[in-house]
């Protein structure tokens, strides 16, 4: 391994340009599932809102037959927000060879993208471009004090196996040469660990510059603007494609470097490219920020176990509000494609806010009901194939309808309602009915506040009585 300090710190500043290092990213991906399958499956992404709210971000379920190598796309469409998170669905007819369908999740929007990624596990290199996840196009022509298309990013991908990480960067055409006279040129995929213990990151960069920079893994200290080799990489270049592969091992190896993947579940990345002269170092394209999650899904439908629906309750803390609660649990991590609460003839959708279906989901909903009476009510749920429902049960509810103010129950707040007030309070006359229609400033009680309060509406234009 070799250590070189250097004033210009190269590689600090391509991956600062590149916005990766110190940089503090949650998982915009909290989970994803999907359901069982008959003739079509559901897929439902959950995102934090902080992503979420972007109107400009494009959500995608990407999948495939695993028997052939074609993708197919459909963008998801928001079903509902709880918590901090706004879950997406997204719904395909099933027609695959066998029982099984492969799947990940992307999101995009002007300047990032979160992904996940197919997986090289035959660790082919240059990895075969349907196994490759799209990292985002760069506009073509925004390379700046550029000498040729040749550092003008248009693409990028990635993919990973157990071993190794693998990048391709396009161009704009011409190669990848790497100078031209006392003129060098860089082309790198920097990456940054969001739950390393030290203030370094890491590129993969093709280059050769002398004494300097050769194609390798370099770790980047912020803290004394040094660089060092960490170990040669892999590399290949057809036309205006670059690839690069590392081992993940040379990752791990370092001491700052946390796990694999990173419990956050990603890493940044994104594509830089840069010229050195003898005297300067100018940054002239980046790509697109990338929230890279090592890691694909894979459905199974061959088999298919129940769900089970557990403590089912309602409450009704307040009058006329029923809060219904019950738990979905599916030993196959199957979603849930219905999740409804009944009551009487309504149906009220339910959400969840953490899902592991596996351990057990709480889902919960609230209706409002208009009479006094018990209400019947039921839970229904199904996984895509398999539906369950609760026995039928009811729940009391009591609906106190009154106005306040109206103390004396005529339907108008009017002089009466004083005089009736000031009997109840002073002579041990009949009390409101509900006591609540007579807390005309809503304090929680009836006194004579409330009487001032309705002679100050009713003859000095005060404020109304408040609304229950």
């Amino acid at each position: 391994m070799t250590k070189i300090s250097l004033s210009g710190a190269i590689l600090i500043c391509i991956v600062v340009s590149g916005s990766l290092f110190a940089q503090s990213f949650p998982n915009p991906f909290a989970s994803a599932h999907n359901s069982a399958a008959v003739d079509s499956v559901q897929f439902e992404l959950d995102i934090l809102d902080v992503y979420a709210d972007d109107p400009t971000m494009v959500h995608q379920v990407i999948f495939r037959d695993p028997g052939i190598s074609g993708w197919d796309e459909v963008t998801m469409d928001e079903l509902y927000q709880a918590c901090t998170l706004q879950t997406h669905s997204a719904r395909v007819e099933l027609n695959t060879s066998s029982s099984f369908l492969e799947w990940y999740n992307r999101s995009e929007n002007d300047t990032a993208v979160a992904t996940q990624s197919p997986k090289n596990s035959d660790d082919a290199f240059p990895v075969p471009a349907y196994l490759q996840a799209d990292l985002g196009a760069d506009p073509v022509g925004d390379a700046e004090n550029a000498a040729g298309s040749y550092l003008d990013i248009t693409h990028c991908y990635a993919s990973y196996s157990d071993t190794k990480l693998y990048f391709r960067l396009d161009n704009n055409g011409g190669g990848f040469p790497t100078s031209s006279g006392f003129t060098w040129f860089i082309y790198s995929v920097g990456i940054v660990d969001p739950d390393a213990s030290d203030a370094v990151a890491y590129a993969l960069v093709y280059a050769n510059v002398p004494l300097l920079l050769s194609p390798g893994l370099y770790g980047i200290s912020a803290t004394d603007s040094s660089f060092t080799k960490i170990s040669d990489i892999e590399t290949s270049i057809s036309g205006n494609s670059l690839s690069m592969s590392c081992d993940i091992s040379s990752l791990t190896a370092q001491p700052g470097w946390s796990d694999w993947p990173p419990p956050s579940g990603f890493i940044g990345a994104s594509p830089v490219t840069a010229t050195q002269s003898l005297t300067d170092l100018v940054a002239n394209d980046i790509g697109k920020y990338v929230i890279y999650m090592p890691e694909s899904n894979l459905a199974d439908f061959l088999f298919n176990q129940a769900p089970v629906l557990s403590n089912g309750a309602v409450e009704v803390p307040d009058s006329g509000m029923v809060f219904a609660s019950v738990t979905y649990t599916d030993s196959d991590g199957h979603l849930p494609v219905i999740r409804d609460f009944h009551c009487e003839s309504e149906v009220y959708p339910m959400t969840a806010c953490e899902k592991d279906y596996e351990i057990g989901a709480l889902f919960e909903t609230s209706a409002t009901v208009d009479s006094t009476g018990w209400y019947h009510y039921y839970f229904e749920f199904s996984d895509g194939a398999e539906s369950v429902s609760t026995v039928l049960d009811s729940t009391y509810v009591e609906v106190v309808s009154y106005v306040a103010g109206d103390a004396d129950g005529s339907g108008e707040v009017d002089i009466d309602d004083i005089v009736y007030l000031v009997s109840y309070i002073f002579s041990g006359g009949p009390e409101p009915d509900p006591m609540e229609a007579g807390d005309a400033d809503c304090s929680g009680g009836v006194d004579i506040d409330d009487a001032v309060y309705l002679i100050n509406y009713i003859f000095s234009g005060g404020p109304p009585p408040c609304s229950p």
